[in-house]
C-alpha cells in the first residue's frame, strides 16, 4: 500500500499501529538515513539477541541508551522523571515483555530502523520503558527554536501548527526523508518530515496524506543556518494568505467560476488552515527559518505594520484589497515568491465575517485578467509551473515604491520548497541576501 501527500508526496506505507500496538511519537533522526544507517550494527544484533533470550534486558537496553546518549533518538526535555532510573538500578523490570517482538521484528528486517526507533521513544516518553541516561550527554538544547516555531512532540516546527495541541497525543506520524512527487520524481527533503494523525484517506491502495508538517532536523543545523533568518539583522516578515485560502474554500469564488453558485462571490472568511492552494508548504518553512509571521488580514486593517519590516514575502497572495496592494507595492523591499500575487481585488466585512470579490480572474468582465490593472501581473505562463526545473528569479521595478527593485519567480514552487536539491538552498539563500 503506498502512502501519498495530497497532490505532492508518496512513499512505502508502513502501519505504525501494528508495529508497537499504538500511535507513536516522532524521532528526530539525522537525513543521512536516507543512504546510509546512523544506527551501531552491535545495538541491532542486541535486539535480535534479546528477543531470542541470548542476553538479558539490561544488555538490550544499554543500546538504546547508547543512541540517547548520542542524540540519536532525542527525548523530550519535559519528559516525566518517572521514565527515567538510576545506573544503579538493577531490579527494576525496565521493558514489558512484548516490546520483545518488535527487537525480533526490526532484528529479522521486518520493520525499518526508524520505524522500530520511533515506538521506542514513544515508549521512553510514556514511562513504559524505563532507561538510565547520562547527565553528561550531548546537548539537545542547541537546536535553535525560533520565536515563530515551538517545540512540539520532539521536533520544532512551525508556530502555524499550534492547533496541533488541542488533538490527542501523538498529533505527528514520522514520513522520513525520501519522498516521490506525482511525477514520478524522488526528492529528499533537507527537513523532517511528519504526517498528521488520522488526517488521511484510504483511496485504492494507497493512504493519501491532506497535508505535511516540517520539522528541524538537528543534524543539519549549520545548512539551516546559512538560510534562515534567526540570527539576521534584518527584519522579515512572510504574509499568511488567509483571503486567498478563503477563495479557495468552498462554497468560494471558485464555485462562481465554474458556474455551480451564481452568489459565491461572497464567501466566508477561513480559519486560516491553509492547503497547496493557499501555499502552505512555503508558509510553515519561512516561518520554521525565522521569518515573521503576519496575516494579510493584519495588513489591510493596518497596512503601517509593513513600515516595521525591511523585506516583505509576498506568498500565493492571489486576492487582495486596494489597501494591501497600495501597501505592499509602495514597500521597498518585496519578494513575490509565488507567481499570481495580487491578481483580483476583494472587498472584506468583518462584521459578517466575510471577503467578496470586487474585480479580476475575468470579473465582472471576462476581459478583465488583473483586478489592478498590474503591469508586472506574471500569473502566465509561471503559475502552472510546478516543477520550477528552470526556476529564476528576475527584478521588477515598481514606480509605486520609487523605482525600488522588487523580485519575482518563474514558478509556483510549493512543492520543491523542502527538497534537499540546490534549487531549493540557493533559492532560500536568494531571498534571504535580498
Amino acid at each position: 500500500m503506498a502512502q501519498i501527500f495530497s497532490r505532492q508526496f508518496t512513499k512505502t506505507l508502513v502501519i505504525l499501529y501494528l508495529i508497537i500496538g499504538l500511535s507513536i511519537s516522532p524521532i528526530t533522526i539525522s537525513s543521512s538515513w536516507a543512504e546510509e544507517s546512523v544506527i551501531p550494527s552491535w545495538i541491532k544484533n542486541n535486539a535480535g539477541w534479546w528477543a531470542s533470550g541470548m542476553i538479558t534486558e539490561d544488555e538490550f537496553l544499554k543500546g538504546i541508551e547508547y543512541l540517547i546518549n548520542e542524540n540519536i533518538i532525542l527525548i523530550d526535555t519535559t519528559i516525566d522523571e518517572k521514565a527515567y532510573i538510576p545506573t544503579d538500578t538493577s531490579d527494576t523490570k525496565r521493558v514489558p515483555d512484548w516490546v520483545k517482538n518488535n527487537a525480533g521484528w526490526w532484528a529479522g528486517d521486518l520493520i525499518g530502523d526508524y520505524d522500530f526507533l520511533n515506538g521506542i521513544k514513544y515508549l521512553i516518553n510514556k514511562g513504559v520503558i524505563l532507561v538510565s541516561v547520562d547527565d553528561n550527554r550531548k546537548d539537545s538544547s542547541t537546536i535553535i527554536v525560533p520565536n515563530s516555531a515551538m517545540f512540539f512532540e520532539g521536533t520544532a516546527i512551525s508556530n502555524y501548527w499550534e492547533f496541533l495541541k488541542d488533538l490527542p497525543s501523538p498529533a505527528l506520524i514520522p514520513l522520513g526523508h525520501n519522498l516521490e512527487l506525482p511525477n514520478g520524481n524522488t526528492v529528499t527533503s533537507v527537513f523532517d518530515v511528519y504526517g498528521i494523525r488520522n488526517n488521511f484517506t484510504v483511496v485504492g491502495d494507497n493512504v493519501v496524506w491532506d497535508t505535511v508538517v516540517f520539522g528541524l532536523n538537528p543534524s543539519l543545523m549549520e545548512n539551516y543556518n546559512e538560510i534562515a533568518m534567526w540570527d539576521d539583522p534584518q527584519k522579515a516578515a512572510v504574509v499568511l494568505p488567509i483571503f486567498t485560502d478563503s477563495a479557495y474554500d468552498s462554497p468560494g469564488f471558485y464555485n462562481y467560476y465554474s458556474g455551480e453558485c451564481d452568489s459565491c462571490t461572497t464567501t466566508k472568511i477561513s480559519d486560516g488552515e491553509l492547503s497547496y492552494n493557499s501555499s502552505i508548504n512555503g508558509y510553515q518553512l519561512l516561518t520554521l527559518l525565522g521569518y515573521s509571521p503576519i496575516t494579510d488580514i493584519d495588513i489591510d486593517k493596518n497596512p503601517s505594520i509593513l513600515k516595521k519590516y525591511d523585506k516583505i514575502i509576498m506568498l500565493h497572495n492571489e486576492y487582495v484589497t486596494r489597501t494591501m496592494f497600495d501597501a505592499i507595492t509602495s514597500h521597498p523591499n518585496v519578494v513575490y515568491l509565488y507567481p499570481n500575487a495580487l491578481y483580483a481585488e476583494i472587498e472584506v466585512d468583518y462584521d459578517n465575517d466575510t471577503i467578496t470579490l470586487i474585480r479580476g480572474h475575468n470579473y465582472p468582465q471576462p476581459e478583465i485578467t488583473n483586478g489592478f490593472d498590474w503591469e508586472f501581473d506574471n500569473t502566465r505562463p509561471y503559475e502552472f509551473d510546478h516543477e520550477c526545473k528552470t526556476m529564476k528569479m528576475y527584478s521588477i521595478k515598481d514606480p509605486r515604491s520609487g523605482g525600488n527593485v522588487h523580485w519575482m519567480t518563474t514558478c509556483y514552487p510549493d512543492d520543491v520548497f523542502h527538497s534537499s536539491e540546490h534549487i531549493t538552498t540557493t533559492l532560500l539563500q536568494t531571498i534571504k541576501d535580498i
